[in-house]
């Protein structure tokens, strides 16, 4: 035989075994090619089926979370020894109670020693009856005498009282703005609204509350006003010492 046709047959049987070699190969891929599809197909399948992930939830009012101690109201001092207010919702009723009477408070324990001293002059100078006892003492529940306070002077008490409470009620039982706080009426003609200014209306208040009701009680047993009887308080330190 020739060279050439030696080479063709070479080449006959070379690729007949390298076709022979390939094709459990090419088997095996096909075999695999579906399988890699499957997992595929699970993957997709596994990813649609988990629950997209939750919303972000708003954040609460705060006085509707609000606890004993966590500062939300000014002048918390984490002081609830018997836990009266053990809900949001408690303290917020007690901080509105507490609010109120520490501005009642607040005015009583001024107006009380300044009826004392002026009642009687400012009486005399527009010749209007005196509205202290004969002792000099201001009409109270202890003191008797609040029969003859003048009428007009009582209506317009309720009156205002009753606008007052009105505006709170429709504050705790109404719709609340999310930053409700309670005890506050959105009563600010000098726009001085602070922390610092509303812990110090809660501290003069709680210490408001303990004077008016030491006044009562003191002019109650001493049968005598407190502007004469604690004069140190209320009268120049010179007229007090006698100089």
């Amino acid at each position: 035989k020739t060279s050439t046709e030696l080479f063709q047959l070479f080449s006959m049987k070379t690729i007949t075994l390298l076709s022979l070699s390939l094709s459990p190969v090419q088997s095996l891929t096909q075999q695999l090619r579906p399988r890699a599809d499957c997992i595929k197909l699970q993957m997709t399948a596994a990813t649609a089926d988990e629950p997209p992930p939750p919303p972000e939830l708003p954040t609460p009012p705060p006085f509707t979370v609000m606890c004993v101690g966590d500062e939300t109201l000014a002048g918390d001092m984490g002081f609830d020894p018997l836990l009266l207010a053990d809900t949001p919702k408690k303290l917020a009723w007690f901080r509105e109670a507490e609010v109120r009477h520490a501005r009642l408070a607040m005015l009583a324990a001024v107006g009380w020693p300044l009826s004392e001293l002026f009642d009687g002059p400012l009486a005399s100078t527009f010749g209007l009856p005196v509205a202290l006892l004969k002792d000099g003492r201001a009409p109270s529940i202890l003191n008797g005498g609040l029969d003859q306070v003048n009428g007009i002077y009582w209506a317009i008490v309720v009156a205002a009282a009753v606008f007052v409470e009105s505006k709170s009620l429709d504050q705790m039982f109404g719709k609340k703005d999310f930053d409700y706080i309670p005890g506050m009426l959105g009563f600010d003609p000098l726009n001085r609204d602070s922390t610092f200014m509303r812990t110090a209306e809660i501290q003069n208040g709680r210490v408001a509350m303990v004077a008016i009701t030491v006044f009562a009680l003191e002019e109650a047993i001493f049968q005598a006003p407190v502007v004469k009887e604690t004069a140190i308080f209320f009268q120049p330190i010179w007229t007090t010492l006698g100089l």
